[in-house]
């Protein structure tokens, strides 16, 4: 009987390809010189790096690569050194899931390795339900995930810092706010990238006399052929431009129905144009921006000779969110007439640089933000509707969304003007109390344009403690490498006080919403074990949700004597409870699917069983 060793170097070759390219390594190569060295082919192990990782960081260079003779790289080296890259990943992983002293740092420290690590956190985006922590596991990997994601949207937008004229990038620029809410799908900045170039290519195989056509020729049947494909524009203007999800292009590129709303339509236009040899851009025309085209230098955009210098461009308007046909810059400066613009109007008929047409866009999330807001206490279907992106939570994606046209503004404007400094105040609020897993995109992007800011201000005007972004970030080390306050039932009086236990899943008495359980004190408020830093956001939530009352309940008992709870509830992860006004749940199905969206910051996993979520929290509660 022949052996596998008797096989032909081509058979042996073929057959490892679909052998582990673990055993190969550790087991093959082992076994004799011969298969040593079929088992080194760079070949073999070019297929496994294709085969083994999707996601590679831009220093690899993989797609060159690619492209390259096989023998020319060093394809087992680079396949070990990803392998050992993801081992690293999830000693890291584990050590965030384990304890929170550290945590931070070992995020950042994943964080870092970029794209390399996505392979091995969507895996545990997803990893099985049958796992001891598989709540906490996919928390973790989604937040780690997400602040990845955030560092390559700033590091883009960081490229524009001193080159505000620029109008190259634009896809990737706006790009980058998809970036906040892309959580664990395909659609990042190369999905992008890609189908603007797979769009193109279309335009062009259905459009065969394209070389010969004018410019104007050109844009108008590429206005017409996007808008026959329903790739621009809203079905219903009036009842969905406030979508959230009109504002992402990425978002417009993926649905079906490829709603957006005009600023990105119009980017959608120009992104496509260019790759078809038109100079395009976006026109940030007050309250609707348009597309601009422009002629060849030294002619018309009908091709024809111009009579006006070589250097000059003749430019033509169009709206891809309402119309197939060119504007008339008599229509437009008409309505600067409409809109009492006198000053300055003719500024608004020019090519915007891509630095205008994120910040416009930021303030269009703005604006949809604080429309949701509105709507919030209105109606509570439409709301949900308006906050829908394909993936994640409706809520956590509003903020995300504003969180990301904070980042913009401050990575878009220069550094040394007076609007940026106002804009920093609020994002520092806000990157402390609820994004501090970006300290490391903090540090490395903003910190520069921080010194640049203070060094520029007046010497008596010195800015400190949460104005300061060095102090922040110390404040955010110093807490992470902090032993927790240990809460101990060591008393048979604490444990008459404290009834509930860390982990049990209630009811308020009096606002019906149900939460669990993930801290308690059985001395008044003050004893809670709560973060300084997250100190404002929970009595900013207290307040927005009515549960102050717990507080202030009409009681005569002293607060020092009462026990109170920090609980989980849906998006907000430390109300405060007093523990009279809690009944406990015991059964699953009363338990909304929202609550589990933030569960893994605190517990483990869940057990239907008792109806409890299990404790990742130990190190604060011991006994629970």
């Amino acid at each position: 009987m022949a052996s596998l060793g008797d096989c032909p170097d081509e058979i042996i070759r073929h057959v490892l390809l679909y052998v582990p390219p673990e055993d190969t390594l550790l087991r093959i190569q082992l076994v004799s010189h011969r298969f040593f060295w079929l088992g080194n082919e760079p070949l073999l192990w070019k297929h496994h790096c294709r085969r083994s990782f999707t996601y590679w960081h831009p220093d690899h260079e993989f797609q060159r690569k690619l492209a390259e003779r096989a023998t020319s790289v060093k394809w087992k080296k680079l396949w070990v050194a990803r392998k050992k890259s993801n081992l690293r990943v999830a000693r890291l992983l584990d050590g965030v899931i384990e304890t929170k002293v550290g945590q931070l740092k070992r995020i950042q420290q994943i964080c870092h390795l970029g794209y390399d690590a996505k392979d091995y956190l969507l895996e545990q985006c997803h990893c099985d339900p049958s796992a001891d922590d598989f709540l906490a596991r996919r928390y973790y990997a989604n937040s780690v995930l997400d602040s990845i994601h955030r560092g390559i949207a700033v590091d883009v937008w960081s490229k524009y810092q001193g080159n505000a004229l620029s109008g190259r990038g634009l896809d990737r620029a706006l790009g980058a706010f998809d970036m906040f809410v892309l959580h664990d799908q395909p659609e990042d900045l190369d999905y992008i990238s890609n189908t603007f170039d797979s769009i193109a290519a279309d335009f062009r195989r259905e459009n065969t006399g394209l070389n010969g056509w004018t410019t104007r020729q050109k844009a108008l049947s590429l206005v017409r052929w996007i808008r026959e494909r329903n790739l621009t524009g809203l079905d219903n203007p009036e009842a969905d431009y406030r979508n959230l999800r009109n504002c992402f292009i990425g978002h417009a590129l993926s649905d079906d129905r490829h709603e957006s709303i005009p600023i990105i339509s119009s980017a959608i236009f120009c992104c496509i144009a260019e790759r078809l040899g038109l100079t395009s851009s976006c026109c940030a025309f007050p309250s609707h921006v348009h597309a601009s085209v422009f002629s060849t230098p030294g002619f018309t955009l009908d091709d024809v000779e111009a009579d006006t210098p070589s250097s000059e461009m003749e430019c033509m308007y169009l709206d891809p969110f309402g119309s197939d046909a060119e504007v008339a810059l008599d229509d437009l400066r008409g309505q600067f007439i409409e809109l009492n613009w006198t000053m300055g109007a003719e500024a608004f008929l020019k090519a915007s640089p891509v630095t205008i047409i994120v910040q416009r866009t930021a303030h269009n999330i703005d604006e949809t933000h604080a429309a949701i807001q509105h709507v919030v206490a209105v109606d509570t279907a439409r709301e949900q509707e308006m906050k829908r992106l394909r993936s994640g939570h409706p809520d956590l994606n509003l903020e995300a969304a504003h969180y990301a046209a904070m980042w913009a503004e401050l990575m878009m404007k220069q550094s040394f003007s007076f609007h940026w400094g106002s804009n920093l105040d609020s994002f520092l609020n806000r990157f402390a109390l609820s994004w501090s897993e970006d300290a490391w995109i903090v540090e490395k992007y903003l910190v520069p344009l921080y010194d640049r800011f203070v060094a520029a201000q007046p010497p008596q005007r010195q800015r400190v403690d949460w104005e300061d972004v060095r102090a922040i970030l110390r404040m955010l080390a110093n807490l992470d490498s902090r032993r927790p306050v240990v809460s101990r039932r060591y008393t048979q009086d604490i444990r008459s006080r404290v009834r509930y236990r860390i982990g049990q899943v209630f009811q308020h008495k009096r606002y019906r919403y149900v939460g669990v359980i993930n801290g308690w004190a059985a001395n008044g408020t003050t004893a809670l074990p709560t973060p300084h830093y997250e100190l404002a956001l929970e009595e900013h939530e207290r307040d927005q949700n009515g549960t102050g009352a717990d507080l202030q309940n009409g009681n005569s008992t002293r607060e020092e004597d009462k026990t109170y709870y920090t609980c989980l509830r849906a998006t907000v992860d430390r109300l405060r409870v007093d523990q009279d006004n809690m009944v406990i749940i015991t059964d699953p199905s009363l338990i909304p699917d929202s609550l589990f969206y933030l569960a893994g910051k605190f517990f483990r996993r869940f057990d239907p069983e008792t109806c409890t979520f299990v404790s990742n929290i130990r190190e604060c509660y011991p006994d629970d």
